[in-house]
Protein backbone atom coordinates (compact mmCIF):
# COMPACT_ATOMS: atom_id res chain seq x y z
CA UNK A 1 0.00 0.00 0.00
CA UNK A 2 1.52 3.38 -0.93
CA UNK A 3 0.88 5.83 2.09
CA UNK A 4 -1.01 9.17 0.82
CA UNK A 5 1.20 11.11 3.87
CA UNK A 6 4.42 12.20 3.27
CA UNK A 7 5.43 10.35 6.75
CA UNK A 8 7.74 7.79 4.89
CA UNK A 9 9.76 10.40 3.36
CA UNK A 10 12.65 11.60 4.39
CA UNK A 11 12.45 15.13 2.58
CA UNK A 12 9.98 16.50 0.91
CA UNK A 13 8.45 19.53 -1.40
CA UNK A 14 6.15 22.29 -0.31
CA UNK A 15 3.19 21.16 -2.31
CA UNK A 16 3.62 17.72 -0.72
CA UNK A 17 2.38 18.96 2.85
CA UNK A 18 -0.48 21.21 3.03
CA UNK A 19 0.18 21.86 6.97
CA UNK A 20 3.39 23.27 6.38
CA UNK A 21 3.63 27.27 6.21
CA UNK A 22 5.85 29.07 5.17
CA UNK A 23 7.64 29.99 8.07
CA UNK A 24 8.29 26.39 9.24
CA UNK A 25 10.04 24.96 5.96
CA UNK A 26 12.66 23.58 7.98
CA UNK A 27 10.32 20.67 8.56
CA UNK A 28 10.49 19.91 4.76
CA UNK A 29 14.13 18.22 5.63
CA UNK A 30 13.50 16.86 9.18
CA UNK A 31 11.38 13.77 8.78
CA UNK A 32 11.64 13.32 12.54
CA UNK A 33 10.09 17.14 13.41
CA UNK A 34 7.60 17.02 10.85
CA UNK A 35 6.20 13.39 12.05
CA UNK A 36 6.18 15.09 15.65
CA UNK A 37 4.91 18.16 14.74
CA UNK A 38 2.40 17.66 11.75
CA UNK A 39 2.55 13.94 11.11
CA UNK A 40 0.25 12.97 14.02
CA UNK A 41 -2.37 15.54 13.66
CA UNK A 42 -2.35 15.04 9.69
CA UNK A 43 -5.84 13.10 8.79
CA UNK A 44 -4.15 11.49 5.52
CA UNK A 45 -1.43 10.21 8.13
CA UNK A 46 -4.70 9.02 10.07
CA UNK A 47 -6.25 7.01 6.85
CA UNK A 48 -2.98 5.82 6.45
CA UNK A 49 -2.61 3.94 9.99
CA UNK A 50 -6.21 3.13 9.98
CA UNK A 51 -5.34 1.22 6.65
CA UNK A 52 -2.40 -0.35 7.77
CA UNK A 53 -3.59 -1.30 10.83
CA UNK A 54 -5.10 -4.32 9.33
CA UNK A 55 -1.97 -5.48 8.26
CA UNK A 56 0.19 -4.97 11.67
CA UNK A 57 0.51 -7.30 14.23
CA UNK A 58 1.28 -7.38 18.01
CA UNK A 59 3.23 -4.09 19.47
CA UNK A 60 2.72 -2.46 15.86
CA UNK A 61 -0.97 -2.59 16.42
CA UNK A 62 -1.19 -0.33 19.78
CA UNK A 63 0.91 2.39 17.77
CA UNK A 64 -2.75 4.33 17.31
CA UNK A 65 -2.91 4.12 21.50
CA UNK A 66 0.49 5.45 21.43
CA UNK A 67 -0.51 8.37 18.69
CA UNK A 68 -4.12 9.42 20.45
CA UNK A 69 -2.40 9.91 24.27
CA UNK A 70 0.77 11.44 22.72
CA UNK A 71 -1.90 13.97 20.74
CA UNK A 72 -3.81 14.15 24.42
CA UNK A 73 -0.21 15.22 26.17
CA UNK A 74 0.27 17.89 23.45
CA UNK A 75 -3.26 19.53 24.39
CA UNK A 76 -2.75 19.35 27.83
CA UNK A 77 0.81 20.96 27.31
CA UNK A 78 -1.02 23.84 25.27
CA UNK A 79 -3.34 24.35 27.33
CA UNK A 80 -0.38 24.28 30.60
CA UNK A 81 1.32 26.98 28.41
CA UNK A 82 -1.36 29.43 27.88
CA UNK A 83 -2.70 29.42 31.52
CA UNK A 84 1.44 29.89 32.08
CA UNK A 85 1.57 32.86 29.45
CA UNK A 86 -1.68 34.27 31.52
CA UNK A 87 -0.78 34.36 35.35
CA UNK A 88 2.94 35.51 34.26
CA UNK A 89 0.73 38.31 32.34
CA UNK A 90 -1.36 38.67 35.77
CA UNK A 91 1.48 38.98 37.77
CA UNK A 92 3.51 41.67 35.49
CA UNK A 93 0.10 43.46 35.71
CA UNK A 94 -0.57 43.09 39.52
CA UNK A 95 3.19 44.47 40.77
CA UNK A 96 2.50 47.15 38.07
CA UNK A 97 -0.55 48.05 40.11
CA UNK A 98 1.12 47.60 43.53
CA UNK A 99 3.57 49.77 42.72
CA UNK A 100 0.99 53.07 42.06
CA UNK A 101 -1.21 51.59 44.65
CA UNK A 102 1.69 51.49 47.46
CA UNK A 103 3.59 55.24 46.46
CA UNK A 104 0.31 56.96 45.85
CA UNK A 105 -1.29 58.53 49.05
CA UNK A 106 -4.14 60.18 46.90
CA UNK A 107 -7.34 58.97 47.15
CA UNK A 108 -8.47 59.50 43.50
CA UNK A 109 -5.21 58.39 42.29
CA UNK A 110 -5.43 54.78 43.98
CA UNK A 111 -8.86 54.72 42.87
CA UNK A 112 -8.47 55.67 39.38
CA UNK A 113 -5.64 53.05 39.35
CA UNK A 114 -7.64 50.22 40.76
CA UNK A 115 -10.67 50.71 38.67
CA UNK A 116 -8.59 51.22 35.43
CA UNK A 117 -6.88 47.88 36.26
CA UNK A 118 -10.45 46.39 36.49
CA UNK A 119 -11.55 47.46 33.38
CA UNK A 120 -8.37 47.89 31.26
CA UNK A 121 -7.33 44.94 28.61
CA UNK A 122 -4.09 45.03 30.14
CA UNK A 123 -5.90 44.51 33.23
CA UNK A 124 -8.49 42.30 33.95
CA UNK A 125 -10.35 43.42 30.98
CA UNK A 126 -14.38 43.77 32.61
CA UNK A 127 -16.18 46.11 30.79
CA UNK A 128 -17.37 48.39 34.18
CA UNK A 129 -16.51 48.81 37.67
CA UNK A 130 -18.29 50.15 40.30
CA UNK A 131 -16.60 51.55 43.74
CA UNK A 132 -19.13 51.94 46.98
CA UNK A 133 -17.26 53.09 50.01
CA UNK A 134 -18.54 53.31 53.30
CA UNK A 135 -18.97 57.02 54.77
CA UNK A 136 -18.60 56.50 58.26
CA UNK A 137 -19.83 59.98 58.90
CA UNK A 138 -23.37 59.26 57.34
CA UNK A 139 -23.44 55.67 58.21
CA UNK A 140 -24.14 54.82 54.62
CA UNK A 141 -22.82 52.80 51.91
CA UNK A 142 -21.71 55.68 49.17
CA UNK A 143 -21.48 55.37 45.29
CA UNK A 144 -18.15 57.06 45.55
CA UNK A 145 -16.67 56.24 41.20
CA UNK A 146 -17.19 54.13 38.41
CA UNK A 147 -15.39 53.44 35.13
CA UNK A 148 -16.55 52.07 31.74
CA UNK A 149 -18.70 52.77 28.77
CA UNK A 150 -22.37 53.31 29.60
CA UNK A 151 -23.36 53.07 25.70
CA UNK A 152 -21.74 50.75 23.26
CA UNK A 153 -21.09 53.45 20.60
CA UNK A 154 -19.29 54.83 23.36
CA UNK A 155 -17.47 51.66 24.42
CA UNK A 156 -16.12 51.74 20.58
CA UNK A 157 -15.05 55.20 20.48
CA UNK A 158 -12.74 54.41 24.20
CA UNK A 159 -11.67 51.37 22.77
CA UNK A 160 -10.81 52.20 19.46
CA UNK A 161 -8.60 55.18 21.19
CA UNK A 162 -6.83 52.98 23.77
CA UNK A 163 -5.55 50.88 21.20
CA UNK A 164 -4.50 54.10 19.61
CA UNK A 165 -2.13 55.85 22.04
CA UNK A 166 -1.03 52.04 22.75
CA UNK A 167 -0.37 53.07 26.23
CA UNK A 168 1.08 51.13 29.41
CA UNK A 169 -1.56 50.07 32.27
CA UNK A 170 0.34 53.20 34.69
CA UNK A 171 0.23 55.40 31.63
CA UNK A 172 -3.29 54.58 31.06
CA UNK A 173 -4.51 54.86 34.83
CA UNK A 174 -2.26 58.38 34.81
CA UNK A 175 -3.69 59.63 31.93
CA UNK A 176 -7.33 58.84 33.33
CA UNK A 177 -6.67 60.24 36.42
CA UNK A 178 -5.03 63.44 35.31
CA UNK A 179 -7.55 63.98 32.42
CA UNK A 180 -10.74 62.34 32.81
CA UNK A 181 -11.62 61.90 36.32
CA UNK A 182 -13.59 64.50 37.33
CA UNK A 183 -15.82 64.51 33.60
CA UNK A 184 -16.15 60.50 34.91
CA UNK A 185 -17.62 61.29 38.09
CA UNK A 186 -20.18 63.76 36.65
CA UNK A 187 -20.97 61.32 34.04
CA UNK A 188 -21.39 58.40 36.45
CA UNK A 189 -23.35 60.81 39.23
CA UNK A 190 -26.96 59.73 38.83
CA UNK A 191 -26.14 56.04 38.86
CA UNK A 192 -23.53 56.45 42.13
CA UNK A 193 -26.26 58.40 43.91
CA UNK A 194 -29.12 55.58 42.93
CA UNK A 195 -26.64 52.65 44.37
CA UNK A 196 -26.28 54.33 47.44
CA UNK A 197 -27.48 52.51 50.70
CA UNK A 198 -27.95 53.15 54.10
CA UNK A 199 -25.46 50.77 56.09
CA UNK A 200 -28.65 49.96 59.01
CA UNK A 201 -30.33 48.48 55.76
CA UNK A 202 -28.83 44.88 56.92
CA UNK A 203 -30.92 42.72 54.29
CA UNK A 204 -29.83 44.46 51.38
CA UNK A 205 -27.47 43.01 49.23
CA UNK A 206 -24.53 45.09 48.95
CA UNK A 207 -24.50 45.66 52.67
CA UNK A 208 -24.87 41.73 53.24
CA UNK A 209 -21.80 40.92 50.87
CA UNK A 210 -19.71 43.59 52.69
CA UNK A 211 -20.72 42.48 56.58
CA UNK A 212 -20.51 38.90 55.34
CA UNK A 213 -16.99 39.39 53.97
CA UNK A 214 -18.15 37.11 50.95
CA UNK A 215 -17.60 37.86 47.24
CA UNK A 216 -21.03 37.47 44.99
CA UNK A 217 -21.50 35.95 41.57
CA UNK A 218 -24.83 37.13 40.56
CA UNK A 219 -26.19 35.68 37.23
CA UNK A 220 -29.82 37.39 36.77
CA UNK A 221 -29.74 40.34 39.09
CA UNK A 222 -33.53 40.76 38.10
CA UNK A 223 -34.33 38.10 39.85
CA UNK A 224 -32.04 39.01 43.22
CA UNK A 225 -34.78 39.49 45.72
CA UNK A 226 -31.95 41.64 48.20
CA UNK A 227 -31.97 44.68 45.77
CA UNK A 228 -34.49 47.05 44.41
CA UNK A 229 -35.61 46.77 41.38
CA UNK A 230 -34.55 49.89 40.24
CA UNK A 231 -31.22 49.73 41.21
CA UNK A 232 -31.47 46.57 38.64
CA UNK A 233 -32.97 48.18 36.17
CA UNK A 234 -29.75 51.34 36.54
CA UNK A 235 -27.41 48.78 36.34
CA UNK A 236 -28.38 47.49 33.17
CA UNK A 237 -27.13 43.89 33.65
CA UNK A 238 -28.60 40.86 34.75
CA UNK A 239 -24.65 39.51 35.38
CA UNK A 240 -22.64 40.81 38.16
CA UNK A 241 -19.62 40.44 40.61
CA UNK A 242 -19.69 41.78 43.75
CA UNK A 243 -15.88 41.62 45.61
CA UNK A 244 -15.96 43.08 49.22
CA UNK A 245 -12.69 45.61 50.10
CA UNK A 246 -11.50 44.91 53.64
CA UNK A 247 -8.23 46.30 55.33
CA UNK A 248 -7.62 44.53 58.85
CA UNK A 249 -11.39 43.52 59.61
CA UNK A 250 -12.72 47.03 58.65
CA UNK A 251 -15.08 47.44 56.39
CA UNK A 252 -13.61 50.26 53.60
CA UNK A 253 -16.27 49.37 50.25
CA UNK A 254 -17.66 47.25 47.62
CA UNK A 255 -15.97 46.74 43.89
CA UNK A 256 -19.22 45.56 41.81
CA UNK A 257 -17.81 44.73 38.00
CA UNK A 258 -19.62 43.60 34.81
CA UNK A 259 -19.71 43.14 31.34
CA UNK A 260 -22.29 45.35 30.23
CA UNK A 261 -21.41 45.87 27.07
CA UNK A 262 -19.62 42.76 24.93
CA UNK A 263 -21.79 40.62 27.44
CA UNK A 264 -19.07 37.81 27.92
CA UNK A 265 -19.61 35.78 30.47
CA UNK A 266 -18.16 35.51 34.02
CA UNK A 267 -15.65 33.46 34.91
CA UNK A 268 -14.89 32.22 38.23
CA UNK A 269 -11.54 33.11 37.16
CA UNK A 270 -12.63 36.68 36.99
CA UNK A 271 -13.82 36.48 40.17
CA UNK A 272 -10.72 35.14 42.20
CA UNK A 273 -8.84 37.65 40.10
CA UNK A 274 -10.86 40.57 41.55
CA UNK A 275 -10.50 38.80 45.06
CA UNK A 276 -7.13 38.98 44.97
CA UNK A 277 -6.53 42.27 43.80
CA UNK A 278 -9.12 43.56 46.67
CA UNK A 279 -6.85 43.33 48.99
CA UNK A 280 -3.99 45.67 48.11
CA UNK A 281 -7.00 48.20 46.66
CA UNK A 282 -8.27 47.56 50.03
CA UNK A 283 -4.98 48.97 52.12
CA UNK A 284 -4.33 51.50 49.28
CA UNK A 285 -7.94 53.44 49.78
CA UNK A 286 -7.21 52.89 53.65
CA UNK A 287 -3.79 54.60 53.66
CA UNK A 288 -4.77 57.08 51.23
CA UNK A 289 -8.17 58.13 53.12
CA UNK A 290 -6.15 57.86 56.71
CA UNK A 291 -3.60 60.36 55.24
CA UNK A 292 -6.29 62.83 53.99
CA UNK A 293 -7.63 62.75 57.59
CA UNK A 294 -3.92 63.35 58.76
CA UNK A 295 -4.14 66.64 56.16
CA UNK A 296 -7.00 67.67 57.30
CA UNK A 297 -5.39 67.51 61.00
CA UNK A 298 -2.59 69.22 60.26
CA UNK A 299 -3.96 71.83 58.54
CA UNK A 300 -6.12 72.24 61.28
CA UNK A 301 -3.56 72.43 64.03
CA UNK A 302 -1.71 74.46 61.56
CA UNK A 303 -4.38 77.22 60.95
CA UNK A 304 -4.77 77.06 64.90
CA UNK A 305 -1.85 77.41 65.81
CA UNK A 306 -1.59 80.59 63.35
CA UNK A 307 -4.86 82.01 65.02
CA UNK A 308 -2.91 81.36 68.78
CA UNK A 309 0.24 83.30 67.36
CA UNK A 310 -1.93 86.13 65.87
CA UNK A 311 -3.64 86.47 69.79
CA UNK A 312 -0.37 86.42 71.70
CA UNK A 313 0.89 88.99 68.75
CA UNK A 314 -2.25 90.93 68.95
CA UNK A 315 -2.26 90.45 73.37
CA UNK A 316 1.29 91.72 73.41
CA UNK A 317 0.18 94.50 71.07
CA UNK A 318 -2.53 95.58 73.11
CA UNK A 319 -0.48 95.47 76.45
CA UNK A 320 1.78 97.85 74.64
CA UNK A 321 -1.04 99.92 73.24
CA UNK A 322 -2.53 99.92 76.71
CA UNK A 323 0.86 101.06 78.06
CA UNK A 324 1.29 103.63 75.91
CA UNK A 325 -2.21 104.65 76.08
CA UNK A 326 -1.94 105.33 79.68
CA UNK A 327 1.38 107.21 79.80
CA UNK A 328 -0.22 109.44 76.95
CA UNK A 329 -3.47 109.95 79.17
CA UNK A 330 -2.16 110.92 82.44
CA UNK A 331 0.34 113.41 80.15
CA UNK A 332 -2.51 114.82 78.45
CA UNK A 333 -4.40 114.96 81.65
CA UNK A 334 -1.52 117.02 83.34
CA UNK A 335 -1.38 119.42 80.27
CA UNK A 336 -4.88 120.17 79.49
CA UNK A 337 -5.83 122.01 82.62
CA UNK A 338 -2.89 124.68 82.69
CA UNK A 339 -3.72 124.86 78.73
CA UNK A 340 -7.70 125.06 79.55
CA UNK A 341 -6.70 127.77 81.63
CA UNK A 342 -4.12 129.72 79.04
CA UNK A 343 -7.08 129.61 76.35
CA UNK A 344 -9.49 130.56 78.52
CA UNK A 345 -7.48 133.73 79.59
CA UNK A 346 -6.43 134.13 76.04
CA UNK A 347 -9.93 134.25 74.73
CA UNK A 348 -11.34 136.82 77.51
CA UNK A 349 -8.43 138.94 76.36
CA UNK A 350 -8.83 138.54 72.89
CA UNK A 351 -12.34 139.77 73.92
CA UNK A 352 -11.30 143.27 74.94
CA UNK A 353 -8.64 144.08 73.06
CA UNK A 354 -9.66 146.42 70.67
CA UNK A 355 -9.16 145.00 66.48
CA UNK A 356 -6.43 147.77 66.39
CA UNK A 357 -4.35 146.83 68.98
CA UNK A 358 -0.83 145.94 68.02
CA UNK A 359 -1.09 143.22 70.90
CA UNK A 360 -4.14 141.23 69.24
CA UNK A 361 -2.51 138.91 66.60
CA UNK A 362 0.10 137.57 69.56
CA UNK A 363 -3.26 137.04 71.95
CA UNK A 364 -4.69 135.20 68.66
CA UNK A 365 -2.03 133.20 68.27
CA UNK A 366 -2.20 131.96 71.56
CA UNK A 367 -5.90 131.43 71.06
CA UNK A 368 -4.88 129.61 67.61
CA UNK A 369 -1.97 127.58 69.49
CA UNK A 370 -4.10 126.56 72.08
CA UNK A 371 -6.76 125.18 70.07
CA UNK A 372 -4.47 123.42 68.20
CA UNK A 373 -2.86 121.84 71.27
CA UNK A 374 -5.99 120.95 72.61
CA UNK A 375 -7.76 119.24 69.07
CA UNK A 376 -3.84 116.96 70.05
CA UNK A 377 -4.72 116.09 73.67
CA UNK A 378 -8.15 115.29 72.58
CA UNK A 379 -6.64 112.51 69.70
CA UNK A 380 -4.36 111.47 72.85
CA UNK A 381 -7.11 111.15 74.95
CA UNK A 382 -9.56 109.59 72.51
CA UNK A 383 -6.74 107.21 71.69
CA UNK A 384 -6.84 105.65 75.09
CA UNK A 385 -10.61 105.79 75.16
CA UNK A 386 -10.33 103.91 72.27
CA UNK A 387 -9.11 100.59 74.02
CA UNK A 388 -12.61 100.01 75.76
CA UNK A 389 -15.28 100.32 72.94
CA UNK A 390 -18.82 100.56 73.58
CA UNK A 391 -20.61 98.78 70.71
CA UNK A 392 -24.27 98.65 69.96
CA UNK A 393 -26.61 97.80 67.11
CA UNK A 394 -26.05 100.82 64.57
CA UNK A 395 -27.03 102.07 60.80
CA UNK A 396 -23.67 102.66 58.38
CA UNK A 397 -25.70 104.69 56.56
CA UNK A 398 -26.92 106.70 59.46
CA UNK A 399 -23.35 107.26 60.86
CA UNK A 400 -21.71 108.29 56.91
CA UNK A 401 -25.08 110.72 56.85
CA UNK A 402 -24.15 111.97 60.38
CA UNK A 403 -20.47 112.84 60.21
CA UNK A 404 -20.82 114.52 56.33
CA UNK A 405 -22.87 116.86 57.74
CA UNK A 406 -20.79 117.62 60.33
CA UNK A 407 -18.12 118.30 57.94
CA UNK A 408 -20.26 119.79 54.97
CA UNK A 409 -18.17 123.02 55.91
CA UNK A 410 -14.69 122.01 55.97
CA UNK A 411 -15.31 120.26 52.25
CA UNK A 412 -17.39 124.02 50.72
CA UNK A 413 -14.21 125.76 51.99
CA UNK A 414 -11.41 123.47 50.93
CA UNK A 415 -13.24 123.47 47.24
CA UNK A 416 -13.80 119.05 47.71
CA UNK A 417 -17.17 117.83 45.93
CA UNK A 418 -18.61 115.06 47.86
CA UNK A 419 -20.13 112.25 46.53
CA UNK A 420 -22.32 109.92 48.78
CA UNK A 421 -23.16 106.44 47.10
CA UNK A 422 -25.34 104.38 50.10
CA UNK A 423 -26.69 101.08 49.23
CA UNK A 424 -30.33 100.75 50.70
CA UNK A 425 -31.41 98.13 53.42
CA UNK A 426 -28.35 97.48 54.54
CA UNK A 427 -27.78 95.50 57.99
CA UNK A 428 -27.10 96.64 61.04
CA UNK A 429 -23.97 96.24 62.67
CA UNK A 430 -21.96 96.00 66.42
CA UNK A 431 -20.02 99.50 66.41
CA UNK A 432 -19.17 102.41 69.03
CA UNK A 433 -20.90 105.07 66.76
CA UNK A 434 -18.21 107.96 68.58
CA UNK A 435 -15.45 105.83 68.24
CA UNK A 436 -16.11 104.70 64.02
CA UNK A 437 -17.60 108.81 63.82
CA UNK A 438 -14.05 109.57 64.69
CA UNK A 439 -12.32 107.39 62.49
CA UNK A 440 -14.39 108.59 59.47
CA UNK A 441 -13.75 111.95 60.02
CA UNK A 442 -9.53 111.22 60.44
CA UNK A 443 -9.77 109.93 57.44
CA UNK A 444 -12.18 112.77 55.38
CA UNK A 445 -9.42 115.04 57.12
CA UNK A 446 -6.52 113.10 55.65
CA UNK A 447 -7.93 113.14 52.46
CA UNK A 448 -8.84 116.70 52.67
CA UNK A 449 -5.18 117.59 53.66
CA UNK A 450 -4.23 115.50 50.19
CA UNK A 451 -6.43 117.28 47.76
CA UNK A 452 -5.25 121.11 48.80
CA UNK A 453 -6.52 122.59 45.16
CA UNK A 454 -10.01 120.92 46.06
CA UNK A 455 -10.86 117.89 44.38
CA UNK A 456 -13.09 114.84 44.15
CA UNK A 457 -14.24 112.84 47.56
CA UNK A 458 -16.71 109.45 47.37
CA UNK A 459 -18.06 107.63 50.12
CA UNK A 460 -19.74 104.45 48.90
CA UNK A 461 -21.08 101.81 51.47
CA UNK A 462 -22.06 97.83 50.08
CA UNK A 463 -22.50 94.62 51.81
CA UNK A 464 -20.35 91.87 50.51
CA UNK A 465 -21.05 88.70 51.91
CA UNK A 466 -20.98 88.80 55.07
CA UNK A 467 -19.39 91.56 55.11
CA UNK A 468 -20.02 95.62 55.08
CA UNK A 469 -17.65 97.44 53.44
CA UNK A 470 -17.38 101.24 53.87
CA UNK A 471 -15.30 102.69 50.93
CA UNK A 472 -13.58 106.24 51.35
CA UNK A 473 -12.16 107.20 47.90
CA UNK A 474 -10.02 110.90 47.23
CA UNK A 475 -8.57 112.24 44.22
CA UNK A 476 -5.52 113.42 46.27
CA UNK A 477 -1.97 113.41 45.82
CA UNK A 478 -1.91 109.71 47.15
CA UNK A 479 1.35 108.09 48.87
CA UNK A 480 4.46 106.76 48.22
CA UNK A 481 5.00 102.80 49.34
CA UNK A 482 7.08 103.56 52.25
CA UNK A 483 4.17 106.16 53.52
CA UNK A 484 1.62 103.46 52.73
CA UNK A 485 3.52 100.91 54.80
CA UNK A 486 4.11 102.88 57.96
CA UNK A 487 0.61 104.89 57.50
CA UNK A 488 -1.03 103.16 60.54
CA UNK A 489 1.94 103.02 62.84
CA UNK A 490 1.46 105.19 66.23
CA UNK A 491 3.07 108.68 65.95
CA UNK A 492 3.72 108.45 62.10
CA UNK A 493 3.00 111.35 59.99
CA UNK A 494 4.08 113.17 57.29
CA UNK A 495 2.99 116.87 58.87
CA UNK A 496 5.11 119.20 60.62
CA UNK A 497 2.82 119.95 63.39
CA UNK A 498 0.52 116.72 63.26
CA UNK A 499 0.76 114.23 65.96
CA UNK A 500 0.44 111.27 63.99
CA UNK A 501 -1.95 109.18 65.84
CA UNK A 502 -5.35 110.14 63.67
CA UNK A 503 -4.79 106.79 61.63
CA UNK A 504 -3.31 104.96 64.19
CA UNK A 505 -5.83 105.18 66.14
CA UNK A 506 -8.73 104.69 63.80
CA UNK A 507 -6.86 101.44 62.70
CA UNK A 508 -6.77 100.79 66.67
CA UNK A 509 -10.46 101.59 66.85
CA UNK A 510 -11.11 99.11 63.88
CA UNK A 511 -8.92 96.64 65.52
CA UNK A 512 -11.47 96.62 68.60
CA UNK A 513 -14.47 96.36 66.43
CA UNK A 514 -12.98 93.14 64.71
CA UNK A 515 -12.79 95.25 61.63
CA UNK A 516 -10.34 95.14 58.74
CA UNK A 517 -8.75 98.54 57.23
CA UNK A 518 -7.78 98.40 53.71
CA UNK A 519 -5.99 101.07 52.11
CA UNK A 520 -4.60 101.51 48.04
CA UNK A 521 -2.63 104.71 47.22
CA UNK A 522 -0.83 105.29 44.26
CA UNK A 523 1.39 108.59 44.04
CA UNK A 524 -0.44 111.35 42.15
CA UNK A 525 -3.83 109.32 41.36
CA UNK A 526 -5.16 109.71 45.09
CA UNK A 527 -6.37 107.05 48.15
CA UNK A 528 -8.72 104.65 48.51
CA UNK A 529 -9.63 103.64 52.21
CA UNK A 530 -12.05 100.08 52.68
CA UNK A 531 -13.54 99.70 55.98
CA UNK A 532 -14.61 95.66 56.38
CA UNK A 533 -17.05 95.11 59.04
CA UNK A 534 -18.15 92.11 59.98
CA UNK A 535 -22.08 91.52 59.74
CA UNK A 536 -22.70 89.54 63.00
CA UNK A 537 -26.15 87.09 63.58
CA UNK A 538 -27.52 90.17 65.89
CA UNK A 539 -27.17 92.21 62.81
CA UNK A 540 -30.30 92.66 61.00
CA UNK A 541 -31.78 94.72 57.87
Amino acid sequence: MDPSCCWNKEQIAVEECPYIQGWDQQLLLNRKRRFLLRCIECPRFLEDLRAMNGQLDGLAGLFPYAIEELLALKMELQSLRSLNETRSREIKFLHEVSLVLQTSVDMDEVIAMALTAVTAGQGFGLNRAILLLVDKERQNLKGYFAVGPRRREEAGRIWQEIAERDLTLRELARHFFEEKMAAERERFRDLLELLSVPLSDNGHLFVRTLNELTSRHITDLLREPHLTREQAEALGVRELILVPLISKNRRIGLLLADNIINGRPISGEDLQSLETFALPVSFAIERASLYERLQEELERLTDANRRLQEQQEQILRMEKMALVGKIASNIAHSIRNPLTIIGGFARSLIKTTPEDDQKRRYIESIVRETRRLEAVLQEVLSYSESLHPTLDLWDVNQLVTGVYAGMQEDFKLARVTFQLDLEPNLPLVHIDYKQMAYCLRSILNNALEAMPGGGLLEIATRRVDDQLHLTLKDSGSGMSAETLRSITAPFFSTKDQGSGLGLSLCARILEGHGAELGVESREGAGTTFTIRLKITQGGTT
